[in-house]
């Protein structure tokens, strides 16, 4: 088995189309419009990453409490995703030169790779880990 894809609940679906191409070089691979139930669909795609965004005409904001990351990773369910990188401080740098909305800065995991959280548009998380060949668990 192997991962299929992402999905994420958006309220603006071009914003969040723009944001993920611009920061993560995905390109659109099929768009779906289901007008009787007020929702729209977008896939985005890259080798090994597909991405499939929601976005409904009737949506519930993200509520208060999983919009930082310490209260999320407390509450059941999936928390984020997390995009690997060959090299960290320049995802970092690239992000905060994009003035995009950090969650938190760079820091160093248990196993020494390190990593930082990134929001998108409607503040779900996203993690940038450094990629390590070989780690010692």
């Amino acid at each position: 088995m192997q991962l299929g894809h992402i999905a994420l609940s958006v309220s603006n679906i071009v914003r969040s189309v723009a944001f993920y191409k611009k920061h993560f070089g995905l390109k659109v691979s099929a768009r779906y419009n289901f007008k009787d139930k007020g929702m729209a669909i977008v896939l985005l795609k890259k080798p090994g990453l597909t991405l499939e965004l929601f976005e409904f005409k009737k949506r519930k904001p993200l509520p208060q409490y999983r919009k930082t990351l310490d209260n999320d990773l407390r509450t059941i369910g999936v928390k984020h995703f997390s995009l690997e990188t060959n090299n960290i401080s320049v995802a970092y740098n690239k992000f905060k030169r994009a003035r995009v909305k950090f969650a938190t800065d760079l820091r160093v995991f248990a196993d020494g790779r390190r990593y930082f959280f990134i929001k998108d548009p409607d503040g779900n998380l996203l993690e940038l880990m450094e990629l390590k060949l070989f780690v010692n668990m």
